[in-house]
């Protein structure tokens, strides 16, 4: 019995996209497994790694010619800042235990200078009278 045929536009190009897989793969494989594409292969990954070398030099004296710093110079930066870091923490551990260790790590928290508000006292009292308008005599 014979398929029906689907109208759906993506299987359409998923097939004709593996149809094309198989035939390149049936084609290349034999070539692939030759001394020859080794070597040109071998090559090619030879050539983009010494390009890739020379690009990251020349991006490097551009920043030193225009005096932006680069990527590994903020590393550098960042690998000394936590250095600095750590030996803050090791000096703030020391003088803590001078101190006599009672006192915790980090800073002290801030005193308390806002005072809860009063507590309102309610009273039942009468209802305040009506006020009545009063006219003022004209001069």
């Amino acid at each position: 019995m014979a398929q029906p045929v689907s109208l759906d536009p993506f299987s359409l190009v998923r097939g004709l996209v593996a149809q094309l897989e198989k035939s390149v793969n049936e084609r290349s494989g034999p070539v692939m497994k030759t001394d020859g594409f080794a070597k040109g292969a071998n090559r090619a990954m030879s050539a983009a790694m010494i390009a890739k070398k020379l690009s990251q030099e020349l991006s490097q004296r551009s920043f030193e010619v225009l005096n932006i710093p680069s990527r590994a110079d903020i590393i550098a930066l960042a690998h000394q800042l936590q250095a600095i870091e750590d030996r803050m923490i090791g000096m703030q551990a020391t003088l803590d235990r001078l101190a006599g260790g009672s006192a915790k790590p980090g800073l002290p928290a801030p005193s308390r200078t806002r005072k809860p508000p009063a507590p309102v006292i309610e009273i039942a009292a009468a209802p305040a009278p009506a006020r009545t308008r009063t006219r003022k005599a004209k001069s």
